[in-house]
This record gives structure tokens, sequence and C-alpha cells, in this order.
């Protein structure tokens, strides 16, 4: 007779707009035999929940997490059970790697980058997009990572985050990003790799705007520019002479 795995049990009803709702759509990655009826495993929406806190709290890894969710459950244990947590328990470091390593990833930042998106980023607030590197540890065993963020300027987050093929192939990987923010009554600001025709059509056409510099890759663009604002061709052209 072949075991059969179990589906995880789902923590408490998640208030509308919440970020409880919004991690619920995040894929439950662990499919257990079984597990003792008075001590089942934690809600994943829990466990994202203490991870987004303890982040924001400056953890930085998964020890860190578990160890601010431990120090939670001595000094304040209501906090956790207000997170999502069963009343008494808390996340060890072995459940957090089991879960961070089978998380849908992609699912989780959509999830947290719309609900950010929808609770802290004003209608006309303007959205950064740019790229930076992560560097790898150990030589190649865990290799860099070229990366493509959105940020939002006055909110000071990052609304979501896409991994490039390499520096200098960050194009791709912006549209990609941009596909899948809410970019209604935004403006979208960026270096010079971003002023490309495709970009502004797609920011337009998802009622968005865009602000970005045309630098010396694109000379042409920049005469046309240059033309149609003649004080901008005048004022370099007088610091020329100076």
């Amino acid at each position: 007779m072949g075991l059969v795995r179990k589906a995880v049990p789902s923590g408490p009803s998640a208030p509308a707009g919440s970020l409880a709702e919004a991690l619920a759509a995040v894929p439950e990655p662990r499919r257990p035999y079984g597990w003792r009826p008075e001590y089942p495993p934690l809600p994943l929406v829990g466990l994202l929940q203490v991870t987004v806190a303890a982040m924001l709290c400056g953890a930085r890894g998964q020890s860190a997490v578990a160890q601010w969710a431990r120090e939670r459950l001595e000094d304040c244990p209501a906090a956790l059970v207000a997170l999502g947590l069963p009343p008494g328990r808390r996340p060890s470091v072995a459940t957090l790697h089991r879960v961070y390593r089978a998380l849908d990833v992609a699912a989780f930042e959509r999830a947290l980058g719309a609900w950010l998106a929808r609770a802290g980023v004003e209608p006309v607030e303007a959205v950064a997009v740019d790229g930076k590197a992560l560097r790898g540890i150990h030589g190649d065993a865990v290799p860099g990572v070229h990366l493509v963020a959105a940020y939002a300027h006055g909110a000071g987050e990052v609304l979501a985050q896409v991994a490039a093929p390499g520096k200098g192939r960050e194009l791709a990987a912006a549209k990609a990003l941009l596909a899948d923010l809410p970019l209604a009554g935004q403006v979208v600001t960026g270096d010079a790799l971003l002023t490309q025709r495709a970009v502004c059509e797609q920011v337009v056409a998802a009622e968005g705007d865009y602000l970005l510099p045309v630098d010396a890759n694109q000379p042409t663009l920049r005469a046309e520019v240059e033309e149609a604002f003649p004080p901008l061709a005048g004022g370099r052209a007088e610091r020329a002479r100076r």
C-alpha cells in the first residue's frame, strides 16, 4: 500500500485587501506524507508574512528570519498569531529552508509586488526601472545574477524584479517586468537603455507615462530632440563657446 501525500492546512481567512489575501495566491510547495494531528505544518501564508515582517526589520537570511520569529514568540507571541501562525508556534531554520527551496519565487514576488502597488504606492507616483548585479559566492558554486527591478520613488519599495540573461542584456527583462506592473497613472523612469520605441509604446498602452533620457547611443534621436527643443541645443553651444 503506497503512501498518500496530504495537503497542508491553510491558515485563517484573510481580510480583503490584506497582505495575507495577496499571499494566498502563492502555490503551496509542500506535499508531506502526513503529520501528527496536534502538530500540523505551519500555514504557508503565515510563514511568508513572518518572512516579510522579519526582512522589514532587517533580517537578511533564513537563520535571521528564524531568530526574529523566536524572539517574537518570547516577547510578543500575539504578533506571530497576527501574522498567521498558530499560537505558540514559530518556524525553524529547517522549515524555512524547505519552504524557500521549493517556493515559486516568481509567484511570491508578483503577489507581494501587486499588494505593495495597491497599498503603498500613490496613483501618480514615479516608478524607476533599473538593473543591478548581485555577486555570487564560492566561485562558480553560487553564481551572481543580474536583476532588473521596479522601484517606487516615494514609497521606497521594490515592486517587482526579473532576472536578466546578463549585464547589458536587461532590455528583455525590463519589458517582462513592465508587463507585470499596474502602470495606469504611473510615470516610468529609467536610463537611456530603456529609451526604445517598444518600451515607450508598452508603457503608454498600459495607460502610463514615461520620462526617459536620450544619450549618445542614439545620435539620430538625440539630434531630433535638440532640434525640437532649441534652448537645449543653444545652451550646449553657449557652454561650448565658454
